[in-house]
């Protein structure tokens, strides 16, 4: 039976509201969770009847069934995560619950607060013992004792140096296989396809090299502002809010090599290997012309709201290929996707030869699935050569209603399934190219709000660039 107690640390702040309980919730939909608890942690004085009144809008078609099997098994505590003495009552209350629903001690401790809770909380846990080593075997189907996990929200850290010490603040206290590093985008259903796409598939691993590939675009479009996380973005930017983990995870996931499984282990170490040999090349920065006005940013800031980068990974596969990065805030459309560029054939016509070469794209958000562009004969015009599409659309295929993200690593976590989470190894490496990246000095180009981007992105590296979106 699947039973875990979920305590949320940071329960009164947005990710708790909006994606956590509903995602506790769908657990319960779908029969996931068989036996559970959830208790909420926080300073702020609230009760679990507004926590959870907060969540209602963001849960689609409520069951008032399972509505009131959630509230029955939801707890409040308030405390100050600063306060050692706290985590005494803590631990009561976690133990308390426990005995009146029958749990075994499965816990699953969930830190969403910003990164510079993540040592102090991750101390007082351990000082307490309300987490310990010994709960931290991995194959707990066969445990004889309860089992401890820990997830940790993004950012982790605010560059290298804090997230080289919060792991190391968390190493002392966990093993590595009570952590999870969280990075949401790696929940996404398409995200999660990449590795299978690529490795159960023959006609595409041997064509995955600089022989053969000419260019990677990785896209993350926002239409939306700063949704009054003013001071946090003011801080943080482009890079450092949406490059360093999502877009850099979804590099590490295109270029690594073909792992000896496709399990935990394994391909967080391809991805790790990825990641140390990437190099940054070029950028270009800009800034929508209103954000400065923004609530909480400063009237003289100079935080990005848009990049385009140019990275390189200096191995033999990728040698020579440019991995083209893009985000940005108020642009033109949402869009996530990732566009793989072929390199043209020799053309052995005497007319009409392709204008382009074929290309591998994946869509990510909002319209989920891919599709493979192939060249083919205009049949009305013998010397036309015409790209089509060939295309898996994904809602098509299994409906709209497939898991959200953080449903589905939540269930990863209940399972012990460490291959959707980032390891500190990888952290560290992200943290690296972003440093690289903060030593250029670059001129912040800026932008009106729906638009594509600042039009130097389009000559990044002072070279023609065809953006795909």
């Amino acid at each position: 039976m699947n039973q875990v107690t979920f305590i949320v640390l940071g329960a009164t702040g947005d990710l708790c509201k909006r994606k956590l309980i509903p995602a506790i919730y769908k657990l319960i939909e779908n029969k996931k969770l068989d036996l559970f608890a959830f208790i909420g942690v926080s300073f702020d004085q609230t009760n679990t009847e507004e926590i959870l009144q907060n969540s209602k809008k963001f849960i689609s078609k409520i069951d008032n069934k399972l509505w009131n099997k959630l509230e029955k098994a939801s707890y409040y505590h308030q405390l100050d995560f600063y306060n050692k003495q706290g985590y005494k009552a803590l631990h009561d209350s976690i133990v308390n619950v426990e005995k009146k629903h029958n749990l075994n001690g499965n816990r699953i401790f969930y830190l969403a607060t910003i990164p510079k809770h993540f040592k102090e909380i991750t101390k007082n846990l351990n000082e307490n013992k309300i987490i310990s080593k010994h709960q931290s075997e991995s194959n707990c189907s066969m445990c004889k004792h309860p089992w401890a996990r820990i997830v940790y929200e993004k950012p982790f850290g605010s560059d290298f140096t804090s997230a080289k010490q919060i792991n190391n603040c968390i190493k002392k206290s966990f093993h590595e296989n009570q952590i999870y590093r969280i990075d949401h985008y790696l929940g996404k259903e398409l995200v999660s396809n990449i590795s299978l796409v690529r490795f159960t598939n023959r006609i595409f691993e041997p064509l995955w090299n600089n022989k053969n590939i000419e260019s990677v675009q990785i896209i993350l479009k926002e239409k939306i502002g700063l949704e009054g996380r003013g001071n946090f973005y003011n801080k943080y930017g482009a890079i450092k809010d949406v490059i360093q983990n999502h877009m850099l995870q979804i590099l590490s996931l295109i270029a690594m090599e073909q792992p000896k499984k496709l399990e935990a282990k394994y391909i967080r170490n391809a991805k790790a290997k990825v990641l140390k040999n990437v190099k940054f090349k070029d950028a270009v920065l800009g800034q929508y012309k209103e954000f400065t006005k923004e609530k909480g940013v400063d009237p003289k800031s100079n935080t990005e709201t848009f990049a385009a980068l140019n990275l390189e990974i200096k191995n033999k596969r990728w040698a020579g290929v440019p991995f083209y990065l893009k985000t940005g805030k108020y642009l033109d459309k949402k869009d996530t996707s990732v566009h793989i560029k072929f390199k043209m054939v020799k053309c052995l016509l005497t007319k009409g030869c392709p204008t382009d070469s074929n290309y591998l794209t994946l869509k990510i958000n909002p319209d989920q699935g891919f599709f493979l562009e192939l060249n083919i004969k205009d049949p009305e015009n013998i010397n036309t050569i015409m790209p089509i599409q060939m295309n898996f659309c994904h809602s098509c295929l299994f409906g709209p209603n497939t898991p959200e993200a953080y449903e589905h690593l939540l269930l990863n976590v209940i399972n012990g399934d460490q291959s959707a989470f980032v390891r500190s190894d990888e952290i560290e490496h992200s943290w690296k190219i972003v440093e690289q990246i903060k030593k250029g000095k670059f001129k912040l180009f800026k932008y009106e709000k729906n638009s594509s981007g600042p039009e130097q992105a389009n000559k990044l590296n002072g070279k023609g660039i065809r953006w795909r979106s």
